[in-house]
């Protein structure tokens, strides 16, 4: 399995706040914990940039800081997992994804989310549930 990390510099390899703050890109082949590439990322859209190489390096998932709107639907759209990893570097986060110990980035910096989810979780929790029938048992 390949995943893309998005990281400041290649240092450290620190994930940054937000997916447009990172400079470079490394797609990991999790089975050998390895780095199969690093990809440096373009001035202008640099976001995006990476949300398309991660898609065409055919990528499970991303892992990175909050990301906005037109990235993240290049990633939802190719149905590409999206992790929040800001403030680890690149291998722990992807061993913390492997333990799924980082939370999934539901939506784009700014959206609201999904209604249905909050509803599912509300109804595991024995709450009111504002929707009927978003999720199957």
């Amino acid at each position: 399995m390949k995943i893309s990390v998005a990281i400041s510099n290649t240092k450290d390899y620190m994930i940054p706040q937000e997916l447009n703050q990172a400079r470079y890109l490394v797609i990991v082949d999790v089975d050998k914990m390895a780095i199969i590439s690093t990809i440096q990322g373009e001035e202008s859209n640099r976001d995006v940039f990476f949300a398309e190489q991660t898609v065409k390096w055919d990528c499970e998932a991303i892992i990175s800081g909050q990301i906005e709107m037109e990235a993240f639907e290049v990633l939802a759209k190719n149905c590409v997992s999206r992790f929040q990893g800001s403030g680890f570097n690149a291998m722990e986060a992807v061993d913390l994804m492997e333990k799924y110990r980082l939370p999934i980035i539901r939506d784009y910096e700014g959206g609201n989310g999904c209604k249905g989810e909050t509803a599912y979780e509300k109804e595991q929790a024995g709450l009111d549930c504002e929707c009927e029938n978003h999720h199957d048992d």
